[in-house]
């Protein structure tokens, strides 16, 4: 198995890397099993492995079961691989989306920056949506980088942005738009310190309900995106954040490696069960990537998918419990040859475990 240079991709805070002081609190009751909940006070967690007195919970259980019952549902895969769909004029879409089926791939996003740079034709608009289903390709969302909660006014201006890609999804049949919380920095991906404060969460509740308002009527799902970074960091606080918005369209654009700390890193088969047993119901898509901490501070460094701590067998098993048919995004990579390799890898832990993927891969 070809694997890759881990550290050239965790550059400049990268998602998954973090310092464990942002992390999940420990809980301060014991608690049992995955479906262990927040316990109050304590703060949300993972159970306690060995009482309240025992300093660090971070090793994993000997014990742990894992249910990897496969399900019913049908995975389709998508990638950051190249070429990429970006509605650059004049694009082949027939030949663009017959690459993507014919390398093993049955789903593809775009980026918002690029996707809203034009408006397109009628005739344009009706060539990709044939294209789409002559090459059995589904394109189920806009993926948009910005940040909601920006110092003014960038707050506005990517507010907007995103009000714009729900009605840019909403003409091209998405099921969804994707977007993060966001950081009292103006970069996103810069941790401020008061990101996990009541005023950024505010801000944040704050922008996703003028956008829900904005676009009432819409069913495009506003998926958001875990990232250490900000606020919404794990699935708790996707939960939460759901419930403070009050809308049913806020849903989960799940990414199980950015809310790795390093107290969950190696319990990893845990944080899953209790993720989707706490959000199984809102999880749209989803993004596949490992990680390894090999580093002497807690930084965490991306894989190849199925060679770290990722549990591949445990995530694809509940991924084809879910009640919809999953989107799978494999990210983070480098070259198309390194994107063959994670769908072979996916593809086999799947096989092994009697998971469908969609579609097959020369």
């Amino acid at each position: 198995m070809t694997d890759i240079d881990r550290r050239k991709f965790f550059a400049a805070g990268a998602a998954a890397g973090a310092a464990a002081s942002a992390g999940i609190a420990l809980p301060a009751a014991a608690a049992t099993g995955p479906a262990a909940r927040a316990p109050g006070h304590g703060g949300p967690g993972l159970a306690d492995l060995w009482g309240q007195d025992f300093l660090y919970q971070w090793s994993p259980p000997a014990d742990y079961k894992r249910n990897l019952t496969a399900g019913p549902r049908t995975i389709r895969l998508s990638s950051q691989s190249t070429p990429r769909l970006t509605g650059a004029e004049g694009t082949d879409y027939g030949a663009l989306f017959k690459g993507m089926r014919d390398g093993g791939w049955s789903a593809c996003e775009a980026a918002s920056a690029a996707w809203l740079e034009r408006k397109r034709p009628d005739s344009e608009v009706r060539e990709i949506k044939a294209q789409l289903v002559a090459n059995d390709i589904h394109f189920y969302g806009i993926h948009c980088a910005g940040n909601i909660i920006a110092p003014d006014p960038g707050a506005d201006r990517w507010q907007r942005h995103i009000i714009t890609a729900i009605h840019a999804a909403e003409e091209m049949g998405c099921e969804l738009i994707l977007t993060h919380a966001g950081s009292m920095w103006p970069n996103r991906n810069w941790a401020h310190p008061q990101n996990w404060s009541r005023e950024a969460w505010m801000r944040t509740v704050g922008a996703l309900k003028r956008i829900c308002k904005e676009t009432a009527g819409s069913k495009v799902a506003i998926a958001i995106e875990a990232v250490n970074t900000e606020s919404v960091n794990n699935p708790w606080a996707h939960k939460r954040l759901r419930e403070d918005v009050g809308d049913e369209r806020i849903s989960v654009g799940l990414d199980i490696t950015n809310m790795v700390f390093p107290n969950v890193a190696f319990r990893m088969s845990e944080m899953l069960d209790q993720t989707f047993d706490l959000l199984e119901d809102q999880i749209v898509y989803v993004h596949a990537k490992d990680f390894a901490w090999n580093d002497m501070l807690p930084g965490m460094n991306w894989t190849m998918n199925g060679t770290g701590n990722m549990d591949y067998e445990l995530f694809l098993a509940r991924l084809s419990r879910l009640k919809r048919n999953p989107y799978m995004l494999v990210e983070f990579l480098t070259t198309n040859d390194e994107y063959q390799q994670a769908q072979r890898n996916i593809r086999s832990i799947a096989g092994k475990l009697g998971v469908k993927i969609h579609g097959t891969q020369p």
